[in-house]
């Protein structure tokens, strides 16, 4: 039972720094994109904006339901499921809503015949994706980590939103650097919003085992909260 205990109390630990890691990384990343979105005309760093935007609230929720957690009775471990349980929720509709948004404003631009990015944002954009695409895998290695080290839907869920995260910086830089290779011609017009849908589709794939483990965690609270105290 003790090595049990200690396994979890190292992935409680791993977790909390993971995700304080990931908030003080995260942080200079939005303050830039939202420079680079100021300064630009792309879809594809408004989405990034958009998206870094959601990933820092559902970051800071993680960080503090992480950090609060201590070992007790089985009171205090209840409020504990309980608050991961709603963090992932949270994170479920941060992704769902960032997706939507993505999606809405892509269909938007390819109806009115697409938009060409321009601005100095776009070279700064590009950089930054590549480099926290670097910064990201190195979080999501930690997360996967964690998860082996002690599985848990937190984990899970972190593992699903970083994934999605490095996929879209992945995305984003690819499409920046493709419109700036084809600047002047139709094709550049399109790549924007059609790299704007890819994110979408990519966040929704990411979304989906984030939305079932909440489901299933809620349903399991809301079995615990009928039966009857003995």
């Amino acid at each position: 039972m003790q090595p049990l205990r200690k396994t979890r109390s190292s992935g409680e630990v791993t977790a909390a720094q993971t995700a304080r890691l990931a908030v003080l990384a995260g942080t200079p990343g939005l303050l830039l994109t939202a420079y680079a979105a100021a300064t630009s005309t792309s879809l594809t760093i408004r989405a990034d904006l958009a998206l870094t935007l959601m990933d820092m609230l559902v970051l800071v929720t993680v960080a503090i339901v992480a950090g609060g957690r201590r070992n007790g009775g089985a009171g205090r471990k209840r409020q504990a499921a309980l608050a991961e349980t709603l963090a992932n929720a949270f994170a479920a509709l941060g992704m769902c809503l960032s997706m939507a948004i993505v999606a809405s404003i892509a269909v938007q631009r390819i109806a009115a015949g697409g938009v060409e990015p321009q601005g100095q944002g776009v070279v700064l954009a590009m950089n930054l994706n590549l480099a926290y695409a670097v910064i990201n895998l190195w979080i999501l290695r930690r997360w996967k980590a964690r998860n082996r080290l002690a599985a848990s839907a937190l984990a899970r869920a972190q593992i699903c939103l970083f994934s999605d995260k490095l996929s879209s910086n992945l995305l984003i830089a690819a499409s920046l650097a493709t419109a700036m290779i084809w600047q002047g011609t139709l094709m550049a017009r399109f790549i924007d919003p059609v790299a704007g849908l890819l994110i979408a589709t990519m966040t929704a794939r990411w979304t989906i085992p984030v939305v079932r483990d909440t489901v299933r965690s809620l349903r399991r609270e809301f079995r615990r909260a009928r039966k009857p105290i003995v």
